[in-house]
């Protein structure tokens, strides 16, 4: 997002997100399609994906909108949030999170579940790597990363990786420059 130009680079993600899209409707309605996909790369969905969108597609939906509204910093940053912060939560919470914040059923029966030292791993990952993305001021890259992890660990009803990049990329942008910059 940061070194190509941005038409450019939102013609690349547009076309990636429709791919991505095209690719889960397939996988959710053809049956053909769906053997074929879950021969080749099955073990990458979770369980109660197999009926709804799948992360990539609700990730590069999330990034081609908010390279859509905001400034390309603001864009590469919110999708470090949620890339490197959500993998950090998800294999801290997994491997020793102790502490649960909360248990929510999944469509499929299985239980997703939140806890501390996974969203804290979020926050600390997704600050600390936000670092090395220039042309954002410190203080809001911590404020960034801090309504990242709220985000995160409150999204209930749709992905959170479309509501954080989407939600705190739109907050950045009205917060840093006062207004949002719709591709044009």
């Amino acid at each position: 997002f940061i070194y190509v130009a941005r038409d450019l680079a939102l013609i690349i993600i547009a076309l990636a997100a429709l791919i991505a899209l095209i690719h889960d409707c397939l996988r959710i309605h053809h049956p053909g399609f769906q053997r074929f996909v879950y021969r080749l790369w099955g073990k990458i969905y979770r369980s109660w994906e197999s009926k709804r969108l799948g992360g990539s597609s609700y990730i590069l939906a999330g990034a081609t909108m908010v390279l859509f509204l905001c400034e390309q910093h603001i864009a590469a940053l919110v999708m470090v949030y949620i890339i490197i912060g959500d993998t950090a939560a998800v294999f801290v919470g997994k491997l020793w999170g102790r502490h649960i914040i909360y248990k929510r059923r999944n469509p499929d029966g299985t239980f997703r579940r939140k806890t501390v030292e996974g969203t804290f791993s979020f926050f600390v990952t997704a600050f600390l790597f936000s670092i090395l993305v220039p042309g954002v001021p410190l203080v809001w890259k911590l404020i960034g990363a801090l309504t990242a992890t709220i985000i995160e660990l409150v999204s209930f009803f749709i992905d959170d990786n479309f509501t954080v990049p989407v939600l705190v990329g739109i907050l950045l942008q009205l917060g840093i420059h006062g207004e949002l910059v719709p591709f044009v």
